[in-house]
Parts: C-alpha cells; structure tokens; sequence
C-alpha cells in the first residue's frame, strides 16, 4: 500500500521510491536499516523482486510486476528448505510435516549430495565461507516469508549472535534492543540445542534457546542488524529446550533446589508451569544432563541419576515427573543419541558398571526395559554403526555374519535423513577403542563419510582435536560442516 508519494508501507518494511529505484529504508519491525548492509544483502534478505538487467534493479518482494513496464518482475528462488534449528535440523515447529521423534540426529532434509559417485576423500568441497569471530557456534537457517533465508550464529557460552550478509559474504553482530540481551548458557555441547518458530503473521522467525536468565526467545531482525529478547521461567536453565504437545518445554533450577518446567506457545507465551514429582528420597542429579527427546505423549531429558519426564495425560494436561534408572546403570549421554526402533520405542544407552558392558534402556515406557548389546554401537536415531558398518538392526542385536571386529577405524554417525537413506558420518581410527577415542583432547585425523543404500564414499578429510564435535548444518542449497578450530566452514553442494 502507497502511503505517501515516493514511500511504500508493506509487510515486508518501508520502501522508499526515488525515481525509478527502491530501496528499503525502515525494515517490519520498525528499525532503520543497517548501513553494513549493502542493497544486495538486503534484496536477498527479504527476497526481493527485479528486473534481471545489469545492474539488477531491485523492487519490494510484494511487487510482481514491474511498475515502470508493467511486465512480470523475476523471483529469487523458493526457499525449499524450511529452516534448520541446531545442532541437527529441526524445522520451525509449526512447519508441520513428520511426526518422528524430535531430538535425534535426524532431520527432514534429504542430505544427498550432488554427483556423489565422483567424490573421492582428496577432492575440494564445493564451496567454503569464513568462520565467526573466535567462539563455539551453533547454526540457524532462518527464512524470511517464501523466500530467502538468513544464516545466524550464536555463540551459546558468550551469548553473542552474528548473522552472515549473503552478498557482501561478511559476519555481522547482531545488536540487542530494548532492555535486555542475550544471556549465557552453562550446558556442554553435546547438552545444546534449540527449537525455531514462525512469527505468526510477520515474515520472520523466532530462536528458542536455554540460558542461565531461563528460556529464551530472541527475534533478530536481520536488515537492522539487532535482535529483540525476552526470558520466560526467570530461573537457570539446566536442560535444552524441546517441542512437545504444542508447546515448547524446559526445565529450569528453582531457588530452592526443585526442579520445575515451563512451558510456552510459538510466541512465548508461558502456558505451562510444573514442578517434577521423583519418588521419595531420590537425587535428580542434573549436572550431567544429555540432549531431549519428544516423541509421542512423552519428552525426556536423560541425566545422570535418572530421566526428567513431561508426561501427556488422559485428561489433556501434563505432569513433571523423575525416574530413576535401574541399579548400576550410569548413561553415556556423549554417544550419540537415543534409538528409535521401527516400533516407535526409544532407546538409551548406559554403562553397567557392574558387568562392565553396554546396556540400552526404554525410556519412552516409565517401565524399564533393558537389553545387554555385546559392543558398543554409535547412534544417530533409526540408524546405527557396527564398526564402520551401517545398520538398521536394534544396536543389542548381533548379525549372524560379521568380520569387522579386528578394525581399528569406527564411525560416529552425525546426522540421519529421515526422508531417504542417507547418514552422513565421521570415520576415526583408534587402537584404544570407542570410548577411550572419545577421552582424547589431541588433534587426529578424521573423514566425513556418505552412506546410502548405493554408496559408501568418504568425501572430506582433515586433522582436529575432538573431531566429533563438528556441526553439520543446512543452509543454501548445501550441507556445511563447521568445527570451532578450523579455518574455514567447508560445504558441498545438496541433489
């Protein structure tokens, strides 16, 4: 809608005409456009419409047909990708879509790579990009409306956000407004997480992260470079956030030593408040606390005495509640994630530090279950590796033909299509053994692998301490792999 002679107001911000050109000056927030933001950064931002000429002549991603010739405008393209919420690729959760478990290292983008019977382990990726300033960063593609989409970092330990510009190829912070900025987050990174949300009506989206201030909801306006945020819970954090029953839950440290969750709608509304109930006497030990999972009428957090549970009930409402794990059983909550059997149970693993073996344990039943595997498998959700060898066969189960146990190399699953058959994994070679490989704070070679139902490729090496904790993310088309010691985030081009 043309407010006034040469000024536009549209949803996607203030557009301001002069002679035959648009430039956006005031973004849906209300805030003047950043100066580190070039027109091209911007056009690409918000997804901007244009007449393909040199140079391109941008117009309001409202536009769609040029209002000098009248003739249609060209459209960047769709963005097929419905965002990625770290570390492995939630979409925004009123995306719809699959009801799998959320949680595991699976996510609904499909992960092929392009002309992947031509790579080989010594060949280039297919583009790199430059790393944040110095930090430990987690990823999120965040869209903007239909079309574009903007690649944040946050740097959960410091509380900072970048956001990469898309045509000056630079990182830019992210300011705060308003009273408030981002807090710290205490929880290891294998601990970490987020959830990603729509903002209703505005073209935007909203991070969901724990903090030590609570639950926090930060809106970044990327045109402006700033964000705005606000706590739910006014207590620290002592787990991840998760999707779970339309709302987004978290469980926080109360002042007297209780723990309580809250929950809270796509916009931050807090609809849910309860305290855990554990049985009398029992420690809920949360100092060593593993990544959620949601699934059905149930969200976990495993932790070291025991599993933190939201429970659906038959009436509708939820109730907090502990539950012990079985005598001498401790969780490696380092090992990948849960199992997810064709069934629909999930699986965790433990170490029986009486037997000195590997147990899995039910957790989505309150009735514990458990199976003795014979070695350790590495999990990514529905898909496991024995040795380096990918199977769907519940991790406690042995094949009856093997002969891969004299290998020294293993695979760490780190991310699962749960829309084709592609796992994308990180191949280690130790004498010492799987768990002690994991103990190690050296610099060691590694090698991203590919595996699907036709190939099995290595297609990147290199050398890192604690190579298992690089992130994969989604973003443009391509896969990245990021790990805070490199010099440079590698991607490869997605079928």
């Amino acid at each position: 809608m043309k407010e006034k002679d040469g000024e536009w107001a549209l949803p996607s911000g203030v557009w301001v005409q002069t002679n035959e050109s648009f430039s956006l000056t005031k973004t849906a927030r209300g805030r003047s456009v950043s100066a580190h933001a070039s027109p091209a950064d911007i056009a690409t931002v918000v997804g901007s419409t244009f007449e393909d000429q040199t140079p391109r002549k941008f117009y309001p991603p409202e536009f769609h047909y040029s209002p000098l010739t009248g003739k249609p405008l060209g459209k960047p393209p769709s963005n097929e990708d419905a965002g990625w919420a770290p570390p492995f690729g939630n979409a925004s959760i009123d995306a719809g879509g699959s009801s799998d478990a959320r949680g595991l290292r699976r996510t609904q983008h499909s992960l092929s790579l392009r002309n992947i019977k031509s790579r080989t382990a010594d060949k280039q990726p297919d583009d790199s990009m430059d790393v944040p300033p110095p930090g430990e960063y987690q990823f999120f593609s965040v869209p903007f409306g239909e079309r574009g989409a903007t690649l944040i970092a946050l740097d959960p330990l410091k509380g900072t956000l970048f956001a990469r510009l898309p045509a000056s190829c630079t990182w830019q912070p992210l300011e705060g407004v308003g009273p408030a900025i981002v807090d710290e987050c205490s929880l290891p990174h294998h601990a970490w997480r987020a959830e990603l949300a729509k903002c209703g009506t505005d073209p935007g989206c909203t991070l969901f992260v724990a903090t030590q201030a609570g639950l926090a909801r930060i809106t970044p306006d990327i045109a402006s470079l700033t964000y705005e945020v606000t706590y739910i819970g006014g207590a620290p954090a002592v787990g991840a956030p998760i999707a779970f029953d339309n709302q987004i839950w978290i469980p926080l440290q109360a002042k007297n030593g209780q723990i309580r969750f809250v929950g809270v709608n796509s916009v931050g509304e807090l609809k849910s408040d309860l305290t855990v109930v554990g049985p009398e006497g029992a420690t809920i030990d949360v100092s060593e606390i593993g990544l959620p999972v949601s699934y059905g009428r149930v969200a976990i957090w495993v932790c070291k005495t025991g599993q933190l549970r939201v429970q659906k009930q038959s009436d509708g409402g939820a109730v907090a509640t502990f539950l012990q794990w079985p005598p001498n059983l401790l969780p490696r909550l380092d090992f990948g994630s849960p199992y997810l059997t064709s069934s629909g149970q999930l699986w965790q693993v433990c170490f029986n530090t009486v037997t000195n073996q590997y147990d899995w344990v039910r957790i989505d039943s309150a009735h514990a279950e458990i199976s003795t595997a014979t070695t350790l498998r590495l999990c990514s959700g529905m898909v496991n590796f024995r040795i380096t060898s990918k199977t769907s066969m519940p991790p406690w189960e042995e094949p009856e033909h093997t002969d891969d146990t004299s290998s020294n190399d293993f695979v760490i699953p780190l991310l699962e299509s749960s829309t084709s058959d592609v796992v994308v994994g990180l191949r280690l070679s130790s004498e010492a053994g799987i768990a002690q490989a994991f103990e190690s704070k050296e610099r060691m070679p590694y090698a991203l692998c590919y595996d699907d139902s036709d190939n099995e490729v290595t297609f990147f090496t290199a050398y890192a301490p604690e190579p298992w904790r690089i992130r994969l993310f989604v973003h443009s088309g391509k896969l990245w792999a990021y790990h805070s010691r490199a010099k440079r985030i590698e991607g490869w081009d997605l079928a």
